[in-house]
This record gives structure tokens, sequence and C-alpha cells, in this order.
């Protein structure tokens, strides 16, 4: 598929959704990979806080009836647990707390996996992100990995099947 960026190919490469998974992604954007989420057979959730974002999301996938888009903070909706969670460009670890590990964590039911990618031009702001992350989901016992790509870094987090880590 043309026109789709390395880092929306990698993360749901890494994400590998299942026919029929229940997938969350946080800040969906264009709605590129929210796409291959679903052209994988996923049933997904895509939220953006940016409204034009949402809308260009839904336009992108309006064909597909196993997708629901909102506008909002994942952190503040209440959403059952899903079987995987991705994010691309989202740096978490900007945040000023860990509170979106938290409610990550309450969104990701056993089994679960999460891959967070992060496409940046300086090592430190790559390095910053693994560490943050990784730490962020160990601490909720994830079993956790990070990944280097083409530019590149992603944190893929495994849970065991009964909740505990792996």
């Amino acid at each position: 598929m043309a026109g789709i960026a390395k880092r929306h190919r990698w993360a749901v490469d890494l994400l590998a959704p299942r026919d029929g998974e229940r997938v969350l992604e946080i800040g969906c954007g264009h709605g590129i990979a929210t796409g291959l989420a679903l052209a994988a057979g996923a049933h997904v959730v895509a939220v953006d806080r940016s409204a034009k974002m949402v809308a260009a999301c839904m336009r992108r996938n309006a064909e597909s009836d196993r997708l629901a888009v909102f506008e909002s903070a994942f952190e503040t909706l209440e959403l059952v647990p899903f079987d995987a969670v991705f994010a691309v460009n989202v740096d978490f670890s900007r945040a000023k707390d860990a509170g979106w590990s938290k409610a990550l964590n309450a969104r990701i039911g056993p089994g679960g996996r999460v891959v967070l990618v992060l496409e940046a031009p300086a090592i430190l702001t790559l390095e910053r992100f693994v560490t943050v992350t990784s730490d962020a989901l160990s601490g909720f016992g994830f079993e956790v990995e990070p990944a280097l790509g083409e530019g590149m870094v992603a944190v893929l987090g495994v849970r065991e099947p009964d909740g505990a880590a792996i």
C-alpha cells in the first residue's frame, strides 16, 4: 500500500492484530494505522484529542463496521479491556506524571499486548521514551521489550493470560 509511512506499518506489524480482536489506538491521527488494524480483521476503537483528526480517521475508514472513533483523551473514556493497545508518535515520556500508564494498564486485558512507537530525530528523545515507557509498563507487570527501527523505537509490552507478568 503506497502512502503508508514506515512508522504506521511497523507499529501494526509489531502489534500483529488478529481477526476479531478488540484493539485500541491512542492518538489515531488520520487513521492510517487504524486502517491497517482493520484490514487485519480487528475491531478498533480509535481515540484522538483533535476533532480534525477524528474526522479524518472516520473519513479514511468510513466503510468499516468494526470501528468506533472518539474525540477525547483516552484516559477519560470508560472502556472495557482490549486485547491489544497501540500508539504511534504519542510521546508518553513528556507527560508530567505517569497517569497515562495507569489508564493504559486498566484498558489491557489478561494476555493483552501494547505497542508504543515513536519516530524522532534525536537519539536522546528516543532513549527517554524507551526508559520512561518501559519503566511505567514494567511497574504494572508487563514484560517489556524495546525494539529499534529506522529512526524509530518501539516499546512492546505483554501481559500473561492470567493478568500477571510473563
